[in-house]
């Protein structure tokens, strides 16, 4: 039961660095995945090899500044297609009687671009495309199980290895180095296998080098409940709240220290099966997103396909 419960967490993570973008951090994207410790957020694997391929796409829309680079873009339109592999590693040696895991992502994207885009003096409509890598995510994380209650502690932190460019690009990288600290935890009730789960963290932003722009600090709150139907089946409803916490900085925030916000919420689906002898789970999720301020406003959706070895 513990291995099924993790299944379905790690599937519903997606572990992609595909995040709803944001008007006020620089590039107009956030670097954390915002919905991905949603069901089983909580929950800690046994030990194992873990292999997570993923899909993702978000389209949205903004209509105020946006810096992208050393270039101002208005009323910016974002298509981003992003796929990747996430490796996770859980030993069989217990650390203060939980389980350590250590994993790591590597994103590739597809990034379309539409904009009122402004160089000094120079104004024009300039749209821009193209395929690149992303930024490499590696995770730390230590959880514990009490019987229907479990909880974790994640520390994430991200590596500019991405395509970037100082300029209005389509940029898959974001050229700014990232931790994210976060607690999440999941509950089920016995009974009526009705599933609580929730994650709240704070990300720091390190400046970037090539346009001296400081990101803010950043909050996300994640939640999700579903029902699960036998050992195969979940299905339920998931979102998460984006804060902005502190404004931006450097000689390269031309727009001053903005604070953004937005929300999403949507279904989810997860499905329990084995293929080749190994344990696989099929994980699906649309959000729409809502009352966004400083924030681009659209709909994400991901898929993730998760397998023990």
């Amino acid at each position: 039961m513990r291995l099924r419960h993790f299944f379905i967490r790690l599937a519903t993570c997606g572990f992609a660095t595909l995040a709803a973008p944001a008007a006020a951090v620089e590039s107009g994207f956030n670097i954390y995945p915002v919905g991905s410790l949603t069901f089983g957020a909580g929950q800690t694997p046994p030990p194992g090899l873990y292999i997570s391929p993923f899909i993702g796409y978000y389209e949205g829309s903004i209509g105020g500044d946006v810096n992208i680079g050393r270039v101002l873009a208005v009323d910016l339109n974002a298509k981003f297609f992003n796929a990747g592999t996430n490796i996770l590693y859980v030993p069989s040696t217990e650390f203060f009687g939980g389980h350590l895991g250590f994993s790591l992502t590597v994103p590739v994207g597809h990034l379309d671009f539409a904009a009122q885009a402004t160089i000094g003096a120079l104004s024009a409509a300039r749209t821009v495309s193209g395929w690149g890598f992303g930024d490499i995510m590696g995770r730390f994380q230590l959880g514990w199980t009490h019987g229907p209650f479990s909880h974790t502690f994640y520390l994430s932190g991200w590596l500019p290895t991405g395509r970037y460019e100082p300029t209005f690009a389509p940029n898959i990288g974001l050229n700014r180095p990232a931790l994210d600290v976060a607690w999440a935890f999941t509950y089920t009730e016995p009974m009526t296998m009705l599933e609580f789960s929730g994650a709240a963290g704070v990300t720091f932003n390190a400046r970037n080098p090539a346009t001296d722009y400081l990101s803010g600090i950043e909050s996300h709150l994640e939640w999700a409940i579903g029902k699960k139907f036998g050992e195969q089946l979940t299905i339920g409803v998931a979102g998460y709240h984006y804060r902005q916490l502190t404004g931006d900085s450097g000689t390269g925030a031309t727009l001053g220290p903005f604070f953004s916000r937005n929300n999403g919420i949507g279904p989810g689906l997860t499905y329990v099966t084995q293929i080749a002898g190994h344990v696989t789970v099929l994980a699906l999720r649309q959000y729409w997103e809502y009352e966004a301020e400083r924030h681009f406003e659209g709909m994400l959706s991901t898929a993730t396909v998760t397998v023990r070895y």
